[in-house]
């Protein structure tokens, strides 16, 4: 299976970057999935993920009802009930992903969401806050464990 790994965030954002590292961790220990960088994910990066038969999709998320480092997981349904549209989206990545399936492109049939739950996206830094750098090296593994146990 073909798959790819989106993480998403700002580097320069504090824990809007975990998305980010979260992938490029994985990406050390698997250096046969590629892996997308991107700060949006709606129009201006569904070329990079057409042609991908699976797509692990990591951000960041600030819901207030759970620790920072927590790890979400949701389903592109999930997505399609909610109005999520990031600061510059051009639209929402599961309406993309419908538009691209009618023009008859070959976007991921397997789509998985992660979202760690963040404390402080506005602060310009390079480094995550205290408590979600602590839970990268464990949501990590918890990826992997759930993604790719048969590589």
């Amino acid at each position: 299976m073909k798959t790819a790994i989106l993480g998403l965030g700002n580097p320069i954002l504090s824990d809007d970057a975990v998305g980010i590292k979260v992938a490029r961790r994985i990406a050390e220990k698997f250096p046969d999935i590629h892996i997308i960088e991107a700060a949006t994910a709606g129009f201006r990066i569904m070329d990079e993920v057409v042609g991908y038969d699976k797509l692990i999709l990591i951000d960041s998320i600030k819901t207030g009802k759970s620790k920072p480092g927590t790890l979400h997981s949701f389903s592109i349904d999930d997505l399609k009930k909610t109005l999520l549209n990031a600061p510059h989206l051009d639209i929402n990545f599961s309406k993309a992903l419908e538009i691209y399936k009618q023009k008859g492109e070959e976007v991921p049939e397997e789509i998985v969401i992660y979202a760690i739950e963040v404390e402080d996206i506005e602060t310009f830094s390079e480094k995550c806050t205290k408590k979600v750098e602590k839970a990268i090296p464990e949501i990590v593994e918890e990826i992997i464990e759930e993604q790719f146990k048969e590589i």
